[in-house]
């Protein structure tokens, strides 16, 4: 925890550049959050984010190579399922592109289902859980962030999985048995549709979209587009994840058009 720019300095000395800087509450998709690369960074960082009125906590940076993520549902009495280890893409702090599954290799799969089902046991949560992971050079994998709802990295459920991370959450939530998380197809990738511009959307891009044979396309019926927001999603299967990702980012390019 940090309560001032000079905490943040001192926090500098003893983890060095870069840091992150973040809000205690109510930080999400890139909201609520600095990357720091130097002390010129500092007070810019902390007059924005304190503007939320939350107080603030610095972190030392990861040295990632790559982000994943894991669907964890779990039930009140303790029973769990767990959904394949996907790789996620950030764009701005925001998840971009999801891979299902993630190319890794089986032993840090495994680690990163592991400390995912113990990061909700630890919390006693009921219901779906996404868990942000950072898998390191060197092997080792680190929790990032759980999320206790249905998850940008778990949209690809819907086709991709036999059971949806919707249906799962009702499922557990309700103490129902919970559903088979087996994909239907060997790769699916997910591709947000992150606003370009703002203004009105552009309904012809996205019916342009849908005539993409094997993209599926998932509108949130926003009037009005902006920068960075939540606009949609598209997810496609294939027989590889280079496959589902050009239908996917065929789809996703229609729509980023321009008016």
């Amino acid at each position: 925890a940090v309560d001032g720019p000079d905490d943040v300095l001192a926090a500098a000395q003893a983890f060095g550049w870069p840091l992150v800087l973040k809000t205690r509450r109510n930080g999400y998709d890139g909201y609520g959050n600095a990357t720091l690369r130097g002390p010129a960074d500092v007070v810019p960082a902390w007059e924005r984010l304190t503007r939320s009125g939350s107080p603030l906590l610095v972190e030392a940076w990861v040295p990632f190579t790559r982000e994943l993520a894991v669907m964890v549902a779990r039930r009140r009495d303790g029973t769990t399922t767990v959904y394949p280890v996907v790789e996620t893409v950030q764009q701005n702090h925001i998840c971009h592109v999801v891979y299902a599954p993630a190319a890794i290799a089986p032993d840090t799969a495994i680690t990163a289902t592991e400390l995912a089902v113990a990061a909700i046991q630890a919390v006693d949560g009921v219901g779906i859980f996404g868990v942000e992971l950072f898998a390191l050079a060197d092997g080792h994998v680190l929790i990032n962030e759980l999320a206790p709802r249905p998850h940008n990295s778990g949209h690809y459920t819907i086709e991709a999985c036999v059971t949806s991370q919707f249906e799962q959450h009702l499922r557990a939530v309700l103490g129902w048995p919970l559903g088979a998380t087996t994909m239907r197809a060997p790769a699916a990738v997910m591709v947000n549709l992150l606003g370009q511009r703002n203004g009105p959307i552009n309904t012809d891009a996205i019916v342009a979209a849908l005539d993409v044979p094997g993209a599926h396309m998932h509108f949130y019926g926003k009037r009005d587009e902006r920068v960075g927001r939540k606009m949609g999603h598209i997810t496609a299967l294939g027989a590889t994840l280079r496959d589902a990702e050009a239908i996917a980012r065929r789809a996703a390019g229609l729509v980023a058009m321009p008016v």
